[in-house]
């Protein structure tokens, strides 16, 4: 499926009623199916609502009277225009090397001191956060250390800290997105320090929240997440973003299920299918539906739980994206494997494992891997768990991943090979694997073998 370039998704958010309409219909009905759009068109909203918002109260502007408050206003517009077509200029060089160049120099230059050049580089760090984190924080890093050498009176009404709540904000979704999650905590700290500063800063304080929320569910402290989820909701409920909204609610229902309540979790994630066909989203209808198999699976009921898995799909090999597809096909072979069918279950498995590896997801290719080794155990097929371990360590080492990950899918393939691996030797690595993503200097510590 084709995306909407970036910069109709920018006129879009702007200025809607300069599209033609048959155009705009067009674009709302892929906004409602494609994720990826939406999020990009998102930017561009919140982009004017924060930075701009303000500017466009009457109150901002109550010293000035008539026509000076419409000069004014065209005046900031002209301003912010010209500093973005020469923030255009300035970067292209930068953003076209971005590992190369040397960006801790940007700040020594006085004339890549502008706002354009932080909206530029928080838009760039934006666009590449899941996709490549780690250059999004480089870019990140440098919006940052230009946005605080701003002089705080650049734009009226504070909306220098508008600025430099964005680009910490944007320092922190990459952080996150790394597994730094102290650090990413205290990128938003900083952005809730800025935003605290400017009017008008309901939507992007709530933004914080969400993503504080997210920080801490990473880091398995459900209770605190739960509760800044919540004030996520409320904050995009008053600010009237519905779709922010249901990413909190979502938020709130894996929170649940993560921490061990399916039957919590359940009646949260079947709203937001309800969500997607009052809305006809069928974003939010497939993703509702994945996780709501999850909990069936969890609670036994595996016939639903097919239902709803395969309704997942019909959506997700039609539109994408390709990570969530691939893992409600997990879902349901996770389904067959539960019905007894394990020969079919490791077939399904093994293609599902081969893709996300090919797509660099190598971290679910392992969870797959160790559902693949249940299996194989299962059917007492030793030899083939120590081939599986093998190439799962050589995936892991080609990855670059962490001693700690590795000395894990060591234990797999030593214990397959004597014959002493059991299932509780499986949970026991699926278990230190979530828990090496969140504490990266972990130490693998083999089960203890069952007592005699």
């Amino acid at each position: 499926m084709s995306h909407i370039p970036e910069g109709e998704l920018a006129l879009y958010a702007a200025e809607p009623e300069s599209i033609a309409e048959g155009r705009r219909r067009e674009i709302e009905a892929h906004l409602a199916m494609c994720p990826e759009c939406q999020e990009a068109h998102d930017f561009f909203v919140i982009r004017d609502d924060e930075a701009d918002e303000a500017l466009g109260e009457d109150d901002t502007w109550e010293p000035m009277i008539g026509s000076a408050t419409y000069a004014a206003l065209m005046d900031y517009g002209a301003r912010v225009a010209e500093e973005d077509r020469e923030a255009e200029i300035l970067l292209k060089e930068y953003l076209e090397n971005p590992i190369r160049l040397a960006w801790d120099a940007l700040t020594a230059k006085r004339r890549y001191r502008t706002g354009g050049v932080v909206r530029k580089l928080n838009a760039a760090a934006h666009a590449i956060h899941k996709s490549k984190p780690q250059i999004a924080l480089t870019l990140a890093d440098a919006a940052v250390s230009v946005a605080e050498v701003l002089p705080d009176d650049l734009y009226p009404s504070f909306a220098v800290y508008q600025l430099r709540g964005a680009a910490w904000k944007e320092r922190a979704k990459a952080q996150l997105l790394l597994g730094q999650f102290p650090h990413a905590a205290e990128s938003l700290d900083r952005a809730e320090r800025a935003y605290r500063k400017t009017p008008h800063n309901g939507l992007g304080l709530a933004i914080i929240a969400l993503l504080r929320a997210g920080v801490l569910y990473a880091q398995l402290r459900f209770d605190e997440a739960m509760a800044i989820a919540e004030h996520a909701e409320l904050g995009f409920s008053h600010a009237g973003d519905e779709k922010r909204r249901m990413d909190a609610i979502f938020l709130r229902a894996s929170i649940m299920f993560e921490a061990g309540n399916p039957n919590g979790a359940l009646p949260v994630f079947r709203r937001l299918i309800e969500h997607g066909e009052n809305t006809q989203n069928a974003h939010w209808i497939a993703l509702g539906s994945y996780a709501a198999g999850n909990c069936e699976v969890d609670r036994g009921n595996l016939a639903e739980a097919s239902l709803l898995f395969h309704r997942a799909i019909v959506i997700f090999r039609e539109r994408g994206p390709k990570c969530e597809r691939l893992l409600t096909e997990w879902g349901i072979a996770r389904v067959v494997f539960q019905g007894g069918k394990l020969a079919e279950a490791i077939r399904r498995m093994r293609d599902i494992a081969a893709e996300l590896e090919a797509g660099g997801m190598v971290t679910y290719a392992a969870y797959v891997g160790l559902d693949i080794c249940e299996g194989l155990l299962a059917l007492d097929r030793h030899k083939e768990i120590v081939v599986l371990a093998q190439h799962m360590f050589a995936v892991f080492t080609n990855a670059g991943m962490l001693t700690g990950a590795l000395a894990a899918i060591a234990y797999l393939k030593e214990a397959a090979a004597a014959k002493r691996l059991t299932k509780a030797g499986i949970e026991h690595v699926r278990v230190f694997l979530r828990r090496v993503e969140l504490q990266p200097s972990l130490q693998f510590v083999p089960p203890r073998p069952p007592s005699s």
